[in-house]
């Protein structure tokens, strides 16, 4: 029997809701009240297993061995032309974003602004673009 799928098309119903936290010193911090509810163009999620070679000096095979997990999330987001560009000045600030596609379930990501940019071009939307990576040190939550 062949396997058959129903999609849909839920990009146009994605929330995305970012709140800062303070500037990554070590100590624990907590996530400001304010929010932001933002268009997003795109959102990408990765992570990765980092990996040791476990096996003995006769086998005729590696062994890997799971280590530790490291993750990112890029964004691209609209800027609002009233509130203007949220992640200008929050390089090595704690961030938390929301992804909610649609009806399912939210995504929770916990990390540290590492990276951002601002794009302005002929005929073209102003966007930004930014960089939040996982397991950062001093946030007490990981990534969901």
């Amino acid at each position: 029997m062949p396997f058959t799928r129903t999609s849909a098309l839920i990009g146009e119903n994605c929330v995305v809701t970012v709140a800062f936290g303070g500037y990554q010193d070590g100590t624990p911090s907590a996530f400001t009240a304010e929010t932001y509810t933002c268009i997003a163009r795109s959102v990408r999620f990765s992570t990765s297993v980092n990996t040791v070679d476990v096996s003995a000096l006769c086998d005729s095979q590696n062994k890997a061995q799971a280590t530790k997990a490291n993750g990112s999330v890029e964004v691209e987001f609209l800027v609002d032309s009233v509130v203007g560009p949220i992640f200008y000045g929050k390089d090595g600030y704690y961030c938390q974003i929301v992804v909610t596609p649609g009806s399912l379930t939210a995504k929770t990501f916990v990390g540290v602004v590492t990276g951002t940019g601002i794009s302005v071009a002929t005929e073209e939307a102003v966007t930004e673009s930014a960089t939040i990576t996982l397991g950062a040190n001093g946030v007490t939550t990981a990534w969901s």
